[in-house]
């Protein structure tokens, strides 16, 4: 209760007098200590018992003295207590007796240094009747010491005596020893936790960080307060700051820069209010790395993903494109892929920036030599050694050092901070690199960011190595294609021939169809289509020896049952569980039939002059296992104007239903239109397969029975 709550300065001092003579009988009727605080400066009480002790009663006075809430004492100018309470007796482990012989002196009381602040308190009540109160130190009976506040008033009657007032302070000192204890034993443990503590007010505002926290950001605690948004990843600021402006508790994971290496690393952090028993006065936080743990997590998922996609595709610039897609913008801002050119050069042959803006920039590293010949920068060393590099941070002095001249304004545009080279390895040999690159120095490169990237590159070494022998065989395989099929087909009277082959385009299926048609030494027509199961070399090369078996078997004997079974038989004994689906058919342009059998194959189709379609289908297994099964033959008449569309698989399969390609195939042939042009083929393709094509093979081979007066033509 403050002076000011009261009409006057006496009212109050007599409130307070009251208050402490109330407490004191209730401490004498219960047998407890009761303790009561008295006016923020002491006087103001001796003020109105100096004034009112004259008007005291012995009895009340003794009240006053017997009150065991604060000491009091009546003493001399030169030291002797004359009276004092008990409670003053206890704070100095005195008895009555004591101060009955007289042993009791407030000078001898008193440790030598704290004498002077006596002197100055009898002078200023001299002057002023009391003296303000003060601190010092008594000296117990037993030695020890006691810490007290003192304040007193001169007796109005006598000028060398004063009564006193004395607080034992030992309560308060040990409870604020306790709570320096406390908090430099807390002290003590947050900085010997070797993660980051941090302390703030009810405002969020850092007022304490550890010794770790220091060390790894590099910011001085004395700055903390303004410059902690400086260390924490400028993606992860705005999350941090969000749940920071919620009030209340919170966890978050979040990106801290490490001073020693400029990297970032992720961290957890949780922060807790120092008060749960009511509104925070204060919020406790801990951070702990686990960016090794997350790195492991993150490396797993990449590897993952990794390894599936890039083994989708057998296309080389599929491929690179994969490897962006992984590594563009979750582990680089740009990055580029070199290979050796046939003269041993280093080129980029592809790259890729996560601002679509510099797309043109980018690509215009392709096909050039990104490095300087006389010098030995890091992609040299890749080369050389097959071993990962690190480039921390890149430098403008760096760029023109290891980049062609004429590259070095195109590198400044795309950005530069740090980067990771990755051999790309293929059957033990360093067939090119991988560049890594940040555009700034918010992302650094470190020996922690090595696993998952090196596991990326060893897939991507071998996706490119089976793509590049894949592209290989493909081109072998369309070499081998173009000269297994025939450069020309028959011209003959009254039949028109037409045929188209196209290679598939995203699986590696090529080389396994084919389409024939030849013209025997009576002047029949023999006509095939097959397809061998399998792709790539051996498919092609199986193909070729199948057409020409059948072709020789033809010019032997032209019987289509025959010639299935003499090349089942020689496949048999030239491959190792041979399948390949074939038909052959052989036309008598005289009686205008077609004598047919089948080896597992998709009946062709015969467009009748009115539209009608029959399925030329016969009993026969595929080659390679035809003696298993009954086979048979069978003949059909080939009126004018009718049309026969030979097929294989993929012509019906490019989306993997083969009934709804059949149908679609149906439709088509029974309106005819595709059927109408100088290459019926051709268009018949086009119209039933998406614009990237089948991802099988597909070869067409269609045959027009023209009226008797027309003359054929054919069209390769």
């Amino acid at each position: 209760i403050a002076p000011a709550d009261f009409g006057n300065r006496r009212a109050y001092g007599r409130y307070a007098r009251a208050w402490c003579l109330d407490a004191g009988r209730e401490s004498a009727r219960t047998g407890r200590p009761r303790s009561v605080s008295v006016a923020p400066r002491g006087s103001v009480l001796m003020d109105v018992i100096r004034e009112d002790v004259g008007l005291l009663s012995n009895e009340r006075l003794q009240l006053l003295f017997n009150a065991s809430v604060i000491g009091v004492v009546i003493s001399t100018n030169t030291g002797p207590i004359r009276e004092a309470n008990d409670a003053f007796l206890r704070m100095v482990g005195y008895t009555r007796e004591d101060l009955a012989a007289g042993r009791l002196d407030w000078r001898a009381l008193t440790p030598p240094e704290w004498l002077p602040h006596d002197e100055r308190a009898i002078r200023e009540m001299a002057e002023c009747g009391t003296f303000s109160q003060f601190e010092k130190e008594y000296i117990r009976k037993d030695g020890s010491r006691v810490s007290i506040t003192l304040g007193g008033a001169r007796l109005a009657d006598r000028s060398d005596e004063q009564i006193c007032y004395i607080v034992d302070l030992s309560a308060q000192r040990e409870a604020t020893r306790r709570l320096e204890e406390s908090e430099h034993r807390y002290r003590i443990l947050a900085e010997a936790i070797p993660q980051i503590i941090m302390v703030s007010d009810s405002e969020r505002r850092l007022r304490f960080v550890n010794r770790y926290y220091e060390a790894y950001t590099g910011i001085p605690s004395a700055e903390i307060g303004a410059r902690w948004a400086e260390a924490i990843h400028p993606d992860d600021l705005e999350a941090v700051r969000a749940v920071r402006a919620t009030g209340g508790a919170y966890q978050i994971e979040y990106r801290l820069r490490r001073a020693s290496d400029g990297a970032y690393r992720w961290h957890y952090a949780r922060c807790q209010p120092i008060d749960d028993g009511g509104p925070a006065n204060g919020w406790l936080a801990a951070a702990i790395d686990i960016d090794d743990r997350r790195r492991a997590e993150e490396a797993l998922r990449f590897i993952e993903r990794a390894g599936e996609r890039l083994s989708q595709s057998l296309d080389l610039e599929a491929t690179f494109e994969t490897l962006f897609d992984l590594v563009v913008p979750a582990y680089a801002d740009w990055a580029f892929v070199t290979m050796r050119d046939d003269g041993g050069g280093i080129q980029a042959v592809a790259a890729r920036h996560s601002d679509p803006a510099l797309g043109d920039t980018v690509r215009s590293l392709y096909g050039v030599d990104l490095l300087r010949s006389d010098s030995n920068p890091v992609l040299f060393d890749v080369y050389r050694t097959g071993e990962a590099r690190i480039v921390t941070t890149l430098r403008p002095g760096d760029i023109a050092s290891r980049v062609s001249e004429p590259l070095v304004e195109i590198v400044e545009r795309l950005g530069y901070g740090s980067l990771a080279v990755l051999p790309i390895v293929a059957d033990g040999e360093v067939i090119g690199v991988i560049g890594i690159t940040s555009a700034t120095e918010r992302r650094i490169y470190t020996q922690a960011d090595l696993p998952p990237l090196l596991e990326l590159a060893r897939r991507a070494g071998s996706a490119i190595a089976n793509a590049r022998r894949y592209a290989r065989e493909h081109r072998v395989a369309d070499l081998l294609q173009a000269a297994a099929l025939p450069r020309a087909l028959p011209a003959v009277n009254g039949f028109r021939f037409d045929a188209y082959y196209q290679a598939g385009r995203s699986e590696a299926r090529i080389g396994g169809d084919w389409y024939d048609a030849l013209v025997i030494a009576d002047g029949r027509i023999v006509i095939s289509v097959g397809d061998v199961a399998g792709s790539g070399l051996d498919a092609a090369v199986t193909m070729g020896n199948v057409r020409q078996v059948i072709r020789a078997a033809a010019h032997v004997d032209a019987d289509p049952l025959l010639m299935l079974d003499v090349a089942d038989r020689t496949l048999r004994s030239e491959t190792v569980d041979p399948l390949v689906t074939a038909f052959v058919g052989v036309i008598d342009p005289v009686r205008r039939t077609l004598e047919y059998a089948s080896a597992g194959h998709l009946p062709p189709l015969l467009r009748t002059p009115d539209g009608a379609l029959v399925a030329l289908s016969a009993a026969g297994a595929p080659l390679g296992c035809r003696e298993l099964t009954k086979s048979e033959s069978q003949t059909v008449a080939l009126p004018p104007e009718a049309t026969i569309v030979l097929f294989t698989d993929g012509l019906v399969e490019w989306d993997r239903d083969i009934v709804t390609g059949e149908d679609a195939l149906r439709r088509a042939v029974e309106a005819g239109t595709a059927l109408r042009g100088d290459h019926p083929a051709r268009t018949l393709v086009e119209e039933l397969l998406p614009p990237d094509g089948a991802r099988d093979d597909v070869a067409v081979l269609t045959v027009a029975i023209l009226p008797s007066h027309r003359e054929g033509r054919s069209s390769p």
